[in-house]
């Protein structure tokens, strides 16, 4: 995205994207006082896609913040979630798994729990879609190796 001021109190928004057609709005009007801008100026830009575009554009896994889960101590909780590109068609419901639950599990919400080890050891928390069970992304979790499990035993 390139912003530019074109003179005071008007602006101009371009985007270039992957797979979607270039799109510039020009003359967009911003209240602005001798620092800059006052506030916000909400723009809404509609992507359209290319002809040569994939049914799915981009899909991918990304850590949320803690929400009120425990982080930091044992037991280590993280939630995951995905973002998707494609029609609206495209369902982004997605099923969860964990390649080693000895290191950590995720449940069907995005939730991980980590398990307690002062070994170090990795797992691969994969997001696999309902839709098209052919489409997945990943993410490698860390734990371990020297860790004080403080609310119990050590689980490994």
């Amino acid at each position: 995205m390139n912003i530019s001021r074109d003179r005071p109190g008007s602006w101009t928004v371009s985007v270039q994207r992957r797979w979607y057609r270039p799109v510039t709005v020009r003359d967009i009007r911003v209240e602005e006082d001798g620092c800059g801008p006052v506030r916000p100026t909400p723009v809404t830009i509609q992507l359209k896609p290319t002809s040569d575009a994939p049914r799915i554009r981009e899909f991918s896994i990304f850590p949320v913040s803690a929400d009120g889960l425990l982080v930091g101590s044992w037991p280590y909780f993280q939630r995951y979630s995905t973002a998707l590109d494609a029609p609206s068609i495209a369902n982004g419901a997605v099923i969860w798994s964990s390649s080693n639950p000895g290191v950590a599990t995720i449940d069907q919400s995005g939730v991980l729990r980590s398990v307690c080890s002062r070994t170090p050891a990795w797992t691969t928390i994969t997001a696999t879609l309902k839709a098209d069970p052919g489409v997945m992304v990943s993410t490698r979790f860390g734990w371990g190796g020297g860790t004080v499990c403080k609310r119990g035993a050590v689980d490994r």
